[in-house]
């Protein structure tokens, strides 16, 4: 059975700059399609977000996201390793896009392999960013009609 499209996606970002996670929010805001669920630095308080543990547990102020905006380079969890875990759990429904400061072909393709569903590259430019944020509005809307990229290994 296919997903209705939404109209508004929860978004977890996930960055351990503050500056880009305020750039990524002001776009983000201005995007009707979108609403910010929640922020955090780095990938294991991600980790945490995403199981509801901790500071996390109440899902009232703490909702389990739609889609992951995904720092690659962060202290005490890298995006990679992220990625990995995710592939052990069953959250199969939710979209990961990493939004990076690297546009190595390696950063890109073990992203991808790991079960990102998209890749941008990140920009200080307020309109770069706006169009980022639009493009991933219509990704969203366009992947209710798609299976999960990941199994998650929980069937």
């Amino acid at each position: 059975m296919a997903r209705m499209a939404k109209d508004r996606y929860s978004v977890l970002l996930v960055d351990d700059s503050e500056d880009d996670r305020l750039f990524l929010r002001k776009a983000i805001l201005r995007n009707p399609k979108l609403a910010i669920a929640g922020e955090v630095c780095d990938g294991e308080a991600a980790l945490a977000y995403l199981e509801g543990q901790d500071a996390y547990k109440d899902r009232e102020k703490h909702p389990f996201p739609d889609v992951m905006l995904l720092d690659l380079k962060m202290p005490r969890m890298t995006g990679h390793e992220v990625l990995e875990w995710l592939q052990t759990r069953g959250f199969g429904k939710l979209i990961v896009i990493v939004i990076s400061g690297s546009f190595l072909p390696q950063d890109i393709n073990r992203s991808m392999a790991l079960g990102a569903n998209a890749y941008f590259k990140k920009s200080a430019a307020r309109d770069e960013q706006e169009a980022m944020v639009r493009e991933i509005a219509l990704l969203l809307d366009k992947s209710v009609d798609l299976p999960p990229a990941r199994d998650g290994g929980a069937n």
